[in-house]
């Protein structure tokens, strides 16, 4: 018996489906700066692009592009080009997104909350990680 019938026997279809649209969805989201972003934009805006990447500490031009086209195309954020030359580009979020911001908003009173007291400990934890990499990649 194959995984995924295993996995329908235990699960409706209906529930199945649902995993389906929230892992599709959660994976977009967590994409490598998608939440920066997010998060960024909904302090001020709208914003341009420079705006937002001196707002973003350490991503790149291509980086926030991508995730600007992504979130663009998801209907999170919305893309304005004024007709000027030269031409001027402004980014918002959409309804959708201000209500992901809203929850990002509890998202980080969460890590506030549990993360803020040991935060020296998870940048040792993190450097110690990183550490064996960056022996190999030498």
């Amino acid at each position: 018996m194959s995984k995924s019938t295993q996995v329908n026997q235990d699960i409706t279809k209906e529930q199945s489906d649902e995993c389906k649209l929230l892992h599709s969805a959660w994976n977009d989201l967590t994409k490598v700066w998608t939440l920066p972003v997010i998060h960024a934009l909904g302090l001020k805006e709208p914003a341009r692009f420079n705006e937002l990447k001196r707002r973003i500490q350490g991503i790149s031009a291509t980086s926030l592009a991508e995730r600007l086209n992504e979130l663009d195309q998801r209907k999170i954020i919305e893309r304005k080009v004024y007709p000027e030359t030269p031409p001027r580009v402004e980014y918002s979020l959409t309804k959708k997104g201000m209500e992901l911001h809203a929850l990002l908003g509890d998202l980080a009173e969460w890590v506030k909350k549990w993360d803020k007291q040991d935060i020296e400990g998870a940048e040792k934890v993190r450097d110690e990680r990183l550490r064996p990499l960056a022996r190999v990649n030498k």
